[in-house]
């Protein structure tokens, strides 16, 4: 199963309060990694990491509110700065009822936009 969803970066510039809009979607750890980013590339590490949640959604076929908070569906980096969903319980529980054992996610940028892509294995 595939999920793939694409962010116009500028569409997270015009949020009104970007603090509060992080806090309701984004893990303490992801906040860190978003706030460890200068504020230039700010915008685009959160709309690349919002695009994430949506293509996680997108791939197991539930939609925002069905099942899952996007608080819940974490994306880490590892040490050589790829992104990785953690395997959190409600996340485990999602990928079991689907038959699947993991994920791959890949995010690129250009220009004003994010992409993002879930796949189940």
């Amino acid at each position: 199963m595939v999920g793939i969803d694409v962010v116009h970066v500028s569409r997270i510039e015009n949020v009104c309060d970007m603090s509060a809009f992080i806090d309701k979607y984004f893990s303490v750890r992801e906040k860190k990694y978003v706030f460890d980013k200068n504020e230039r590339t700010r915008a685009q590490t959160v709309a690349g990491l919002f695009a994430a949640k949506e293509a996680v959604l997108k791939a197991f076929k539930i939609g925002l509110g069905r099942g899952i908070a996007l608080k819940d569906i974490e994306i880490l980096h590892d040490e050589s700065g790829s992104p990785y969903l953690d395997i959190t319980v409600d996340v485990s529980q999602l990928l079991e009822k689907s038959g699947h054992t993991g994920a791959d996610i890949s995010i690129s940028h250009d220009g004003d936009y994010a992409v993002a892509v879930c796949q189940l294995f």
